[in-house]
């Protein structure tokens, strides 16, 4: 089996993990998505990464959709809630993970053009859907060592891959830094959130898939 994907991102690195945490056997191929030499619209229409071929030269891509067929093909051990109602509150999370970590992303892109073509209006738009996507988040958490049923899920590969990078981008990237640390200080907002992705970090899964900075051109991508 082979993973297309790209060091930093936090949608790869919820499949690394979800493979460590299965034991599925995989090698890795490093890419960058809107580099002129990528080679991702060769297997994904939508030309997003991370992609999954398997060993059956089967394709499949989407982060969220890749952890839902490595269930289906791979179920044990299982991430997936017991009951329909704990089933259902694991999708909430990938819902409120996958909206911060979009707002996080059109951030990211917007502080890259020149500053005077840059909307403010639509950072702090961003900067909201942030702030009130960690809140729900740590809302629904609370104190709780797992995000569903008291076991690690796929809400907490969702959840977990989504705060990590948060820290991740604030150590990697200066502009970010000020976004994380001045703007939406969820560590001092929401200290459960903070206990909650510390202890993920600790497993074998997560230090084994950690994010890695990689030199993005911008330039090409934002003409």
């Amino acid at each position: 089996m082979r993973l297309i994907n790209n060091k930093p991102s936090p949608f790869g690195r919820k499949v690394m993990i979800a493979l460590k945490e299965k034991d599925i056997p995989f090698e890795i191929e490093w890419d960058i998505p809107w580099h002129k030499d990528t080679t991702v619209d060769h297997y994904n229409p939508l030309e997003q990464l991370p992609i999954l071929v398997t060993e059956g030269g089967e394709i499949v891509y989407e982060s969220s959709y890749i952890l839902d067929w490595l269930e289906h093909h791979y179920p044990d051990p299982s991430l997936i809630p017991e009951t329909p109602d704990e089933r259902l509150k694991m999708k909430l999370f990938q819902v409120l993970g996958v909206g911060v970590m979009d707002a996080i992303v059109r951030i990211n892109f917007e502080l890259a053009r020149p500053q005077e073509c840059q909307s403010n209006e639509w950072m702090q738009r961003q900067k909201r859907k942030i702030a009130g996507g960690l809140g729900e988040i740590s809302r629904i958490i609370g104190n709780e060592e797992f995000a569903v049923g008291g076991q690690l899920t796929l809400a907490d590969l969702e959840i977990g891959s989504v705060l990590g990078h948060l820290d991740f981008l604030a150590e990697s990237i200066p502009a970010l830094t000020e976004l994380f640390v001045r703007d939406i200080q969820w560590r001092n907002r929401h200290p459960n959130l903070g206990r909650y992705i510390d202890n993920l970090e600790q497993r074998a899964s997560f230090k084994e898939a950690a994010p890695q900075m990689v030199e993005i051109d911008f330039q090409s991508v934002i003409h």
